[in-house]
C-alpha cells in the first residue's frame, strides 16, 4: 500500500550503461587486449566531461574520452595491458555530470614473461604426468584407474648469465612471485618472412603441433623478444589477434608460450663472480592447459594399437624377468614358496631416439591414447621366437619350427601367444599360437589359429613375439639434444592375460 510502482522505463530510461561493466580476467599476458561498450538512454546527447583511472599503470585505454555522445549509440573502447607483472586491479569513471556514478572493472594477474634464452649445454627436458592408480590381483592381472583429469607438465632449463644479465636474474627471481609465462623452447620454429611493426601475420618455415594448439606466442630474437597472442592458424601462417609491436628478420624464432609457476626451490650455482648458471623447473598450470590433440592412425590389433616405434639400438635395453610368487616362513622347519603364475612377467626397458619433432609428437600422442599407462596395446618383443625349418607349400594350420622351447607353451603364461613374421618385402604377417608339442626329431610343431599357405623361410626376415603390454609408469620424460633430436627411455611391461583372439576387421597384414 502506498508504494510508487517500478516499471522497465524506471530504469531504462535516463541512464548510463557499461556492457560489462566488470571483467575478472584471471591469469593474463602483457599485450592482452579487452573491450567494452558505453551508451546511455537520455533523450538528448549527454556530455562526458572526462575519465578517472585508478589502477592505471601500464594500462592503456582507447576510446572517447570527453564530449558529447549521442542517443542510444554505442561507443567502443579497448584496455591493452602492458604492465610486466603483478595484479590488476583497473577501474575507468565515467564523469557525465549527474551525481552518479558510473565505472568500468577490470581485475586479473599479470603472468611475468621469461624470455631469457636457455643454455643448450645442459639438455632441457619436458615430463607429461598421468596419475593412475594400478590395483593388482594374485594371478598378475590389473586393474588401472585415472586419478587426474589431465596430465601434469613441468620443464626443466638452465640459464647461463653473465654480466648485467646475471644480476637482473637474480633480482626478477628473488622478487617475482605468481605465475609466469615460459616458453616451449625445444618447440621452436623459424620465422621465413621478416616481421615488422604493424604486421598481424606470422610465417613460419615449418610448425609443429604444440604452436598449432597455442594461443601465446614468443617472437625472439638475441635479446629482443615479443608476446603475441594467436587468433588463428592456416598452414604455416599465424594470424594474431594484435599487430605486432617490434621487428623482428628471419634469424628470429617463435616458440609456444605456457602459463607456468616455478617450483618451490630453484638453485643458481656461481662459477665466477660475473657468471651464474641457473637451474629451474617449471609446473604449467594445469588448469589452462594446452597440449595438441592426439592424432590416433596407429594400426590395430584385437582392437588394441600396435607399438609403431623402434627402440634405439645403440642404447642397452635390458629385458627383467619378474617371478610371481607366495613364499611362506614359519621361521621353523622348512620354507615354502608357491609359483601363483607359471612363467615371467617381462619388463622391457628401452630407449627411443627421436629425429624429428613430428616422430616424438608421434610418440607423444601414443601415450595420450594410452591414457599414460592405462591403455593396452600390442609390442615386439627384443629377441626372436623360433625359425621355421621347412617351407609351407599347402595350407596349414601347423607349423614346423626349429628347437626353440614353445613346447613349453602350455606350461607358462609369459610366452607370447601371438607372433609377427616379417618377410623381406617389408610385409608383416601376425599368427596366434594355439598350442605347441615337441617332435622326436628335435623340431616343434606350433599349431595355428589362422591358415597358413606358400610361405618360403628365405622369405621370412625374422619372427619376432608379440606381447600384449602397458607401458609400466604414467610418466614420460622428454629429455632434447637440439629442436628436432630427443630421447626418452620407458619401461614397458608384459601382460600375462593375453588376449589370443584375431580381429578380422583389424590389421593383420601391414
Amino acid at each position: 500500500m502506498n508504494q510508487i510502482a517500478k516499471s522497465f522505463g524506471t530504469y531504462f530510461f535516463d541512464n548510463v550503461f557499461l556492457t560489462p561493466a566488470e571483467i575478472d580476467a584471471g591469469v593474463v599476458v602483457p599485450g592482452a587486449e579487452y573491450s567494452f561498450e558505453l551508451w546511455h538512454s537520455f533523450t538528448t546527447p549527454r556530455q562526458l566531461a572526462g575519465i578517472t583511472q585508478t589502477g592505471s599503470y601500464g594500462i592503456e585505454l582507447n576510446g572517447v574520452t570527453s564530449g558529447a555522445l549521442a542517443s542510444f549509440e554505442s561507443f567502443d573502447y579497448k584496455i591493452s595491458l602492458n604492465q610486466g607483472g603483478g595484479l590488476v586491479d583497473y577501474t575507468a569513471a565515467f564523469d557525465f555530470g549527474t551525481g552518479s556514478s558510473h565505472s568500468f572493472r577490470l581485475t586479473a594477474s599479470m603472468a611475468l614473461v621469461m624470455p631469457e634464452r636457455i643454455d643448450w649445454s645442459t639438455q632441457p627436458e619436458m615430463s607429461i604426468q598421468y596419475l593412475t592408480e594400478v590395483i593388482e590381483s594374485f594371478d598378475g592381472t590389473e586393474q588401472r584407474i585415472a586419478l587426474r583429469d589431465t596430465p601434469r607438465s613441468s620443464l626443466s632449463y638452465m640459464y647461463s648469465m653473465t654480466d648485467e644479465q646475471q644480476y637482473r636474474f637474480d633480482n626478477k627471481m628473488s622478487t617475482s612471485t605468481g605465475s609466469m609465462i615460459v616458453p616451449l623452447w625445444p618447440m621452436q620454429c623459424q620465422l621465413s618472412r621478416v616481421v615488422s611493426a604493424g604486421d598481424t601475420s606470422v610465417a613460419l618455415e615449418t610448425i609443429n603441433a604444440h604452436v598449432m594448439a597455442s594461443d601465446t606466442l614468443l617472437i625472439s630474437e638475441g635479446d629482443e623478444s615479443e608476446i603475441v597472442s594467436v587468433e588463428s592458424v592456416d598452414d604455416r601462417v599465424v594470424t594474431l589477434t594484435s599487430m605486432a609491436k617490434k621487428t623482428f628478420s628471419t634469424n628470429a624464432v617463435v616458440i609456444p608460450a605456457r602459463i607456468a609457476y616455478p617450483t618451490d626451490e630453484s638453485n643458481s650455482t656461481s662459477l665466477l663472480r660475473g657468471f651464474d648458471q641457473h637451474s629451474i623447473s617449471y609446473d604449467l598450470d594445469e588448469t589452462q592447459i594446452q597440449k595438441p590433440a592426439p592424432v590416433d592412425d596407429f594400426a590395430r590389433l584385437n582392437s588394441r594399437p600396435i607399438f609403431p616405434f623402434r627402440p634405439d639400438r645403440s642404447k642397452d635395453f635390458t629385458t627383467q624377468y619378474n617371478r610371481r610368487r607366495e613364499m611362506l616362513d614359519p621361521l621353523i622347519g622348512a620354507r615354502s614358496i608357491y609359483d601363483r603364475t607359471k612363467g615371467t612377467v617381462k619388463i622391457l626397458e628401452q630407449t627411443f631416439t627421436f629425429l624429428s619433432e613430428q616422430e616424438r609428437q608421434r610418440f607423444e600422442d601414443f601415450a595420450e591414447i594410452m591414457n599414460g599407462a592405462q591403455g593396452e596395446f600390442y609390442i615386439e618383443g627384443p629377441g626372436q621366437a623360433f625359425e621355421f625349418s621347412e617351407d609351407i607349400v599347402v595350407p596349414t594350420y601347423k607349423i614346423r619350427i626349429k628347437n626353440s622351447g614353445y613346447s613349453n607353451f602350455a606350461n607358462s603364461s609369459s610366452l607370447a601367444p601371438i607372433v609377427a613374421i616379417k618377410l623381406y618385402n617389408g610385409t608383416t604377417i601376425y599368427r596366434t599360437i594355439l598350442s605347441a608339442t615337441e617332435n622326436p626329431d628335435g623340431t616343434e610343431t606350433i599349431t595355428t589359429k589362422e591358415s597358413t599357405n606358400n610361405l618360403k623361410t628365405s622369405d621370412i626376415e625374422t619372427i619376432v613375439p608379440l606381447y600384449l603390454a602397458r607401458f609400466y609408469s604414467d610418466e614420460f620424460r622428454y629429455i632434447f639434444d637440439t629442436t628436432e633430436v630427443s630421447t626418452i627411455t620407458k619401461n614397458i611391461r608384459q601382460l600375462l592375460y593375453a588376449d589370443s583372439a584375431i580381429d578380422t576387421e583389424s590389421a593383420i597384414t601391414i
